[in-house]
């Protein structure tokens, strides 16, 4: 009897590595079902083939009218791997496709690939250690991404100016964040990540000169829109989708409450926003996965 429940207990086991691979997630039935539909979706178009950005905008396209829902990573005080497919912001609607794009093969067999590309994209060096592990500023999380050559930060490459955005925004409002209000050392950490972000070279391209510039930026491009609100750098992003030589937003929309396409071209969607500024670019580097 005792030898029959130690195989259980060791089948359970091996079950539960073979499914999250060192991680503590667990994808709901919900999720998984999005997953199984979208693997499907994978080999109808035949994305092993194709390259990252291609992948990334086909897999885009797959999440097109998903709702849109904020603050779905903070479901607990201690900081875990969060799998969302089935309600996304505009944050996790980047990562999950960027996830995505970079497996090695699309079936059921890949899903803990896809956990470990998720954990890897979101957190400094793919590593969860707490809250502050997280890259909550867009700015810093590009630039970890490119340390760790997944995403090439094409801003100034393309006609990028100079930016120097003063974030603080974290740590002067702390009570908005519960992980932070919780426990103050979490605050002083944000505040050595955000004097790290105010000390680098940052280059941006401001909303009026998109249209100049278009013609650099590639399909499937992640776009980082800087912002005039004080404390942050960034306050949305998405991929560019481009369309007869313009350039349109595909991004999780909080005003349209889903996974959409701009109806204007960049240039005159932002126009229409005060608080955005302009943008960055990360670009995929040209391998497969990590």
């Amino acid at each position: 009897m005792i030898y029959r429940l130690k195989i259980i207990v060791l089948l359970h086991l091996i079950v539960g590595l073979l499914c999250c691979r060192g991680t503590n997630s667990i994808i709901s039935e919900k999720d998984q079902q999005i997953l199984k539909q979208f693997w499907q979706y994978a080999t109808k178009h035949q994305l092993a083939n194709l390259p990252v950005q291609e992948r990334i905008i086909h897999i885009a396209h797959f999440f097109l009218d998903t709702p849109y829902q904020s603050n779905t990573l903070n479901l607990s005080q201690k900081e875990r791997i969060v799998i969302n497919l089935h309600a996304l912001d505009c944050v996790t609607f980047v990562e999950n496709v960027l996830a995505l794009a970079i497996l090695p093969q699309y079936n059921s067999s890949n899903e803990s690939i896809f956990i470990e590309n998720l954990q890897s994209i979101r957190y400094r060096q793919g590593k969860i250690e707490d809250y502050c592990s997280r890259l909550h500023y867009s700015s810093d999380w590009l630039y970890e991404l490119q340390q760790r050559h997944l995403l090439q930060d094409m801003t100034s490459t393309i006609g990028g100016i100079p930016f120097h955005p003063n974030v603080f925004f974290m740590s002067k409002h702390y009570d908005r964040y519960p992980q932070l209000q919780q426990d103050s050392t979490l605050v002083q950490k944000i505040q050595k990540i955000e004097t790290m972000i105010n000390q680098r070279s940052m280059y941006y391209i401001p909303k009026d000169r998109i249209d100049q510039v278009s013609q650099k930026i590639e399909q499937g491009d992640i776009l980082l829109i800087t912002t005039n609100i004080k404390g942050l750098d960034t306050s949305h992003l998405g991929f560019a989708y481009k369309k007869q030589g313009m350039v349109y937003l595909l991004h999780a929309s909080s005003t349209e409450k889903k996974v959409v396409i701009s109806k204007l071209p960049l240039q005159e969607y932002m126009a229409g926003i005060r608080s955005q500024t302009g943008i960055m670019i990360g670009r995929p580097f040209s391998q497969k996965h990590l």
